[in-house]
């Protein structure tokens, strides 16, 4: 496989997080991408299968969605550890 540039990179893995429903937010160059257990544990699959146009329009749940808490805090510090 040839090398590609950083901006390749990037919209490669743009490309393949798209495809298969991965992502959960992105803006101005910054991509969420979430692994589908997390989605469901979450409550945000049907969203990410939505914005993929994987899914229908994800119905309103009655109450807010959960706050952060504990557990997705030491999950993304596991992003952060060497």
């Amino acid at each position: 496989m040839s090398e590609m540039t950083r901006e390749e990179a990037y919209d490669r893995i743009a490309e393949i997080a798209e495809k298969h429903a991965l992502i959960a937010q992105a803006f101005g160059g910054v991509i969420t991408v979430v692994h589908p257990e997390t989605q469901r544990a979450h409550g945000i699959e049907e969203k990410c299968l939505y914005m993929a146009g994987q899914g229908k329009y994800p119905e309103q749940k009655a109450e807010p969605a959960p706050a952060a808490n504990k557990t997705a805090a030491r999950e993304q510090a596991d992003l952060f550890e060497s």
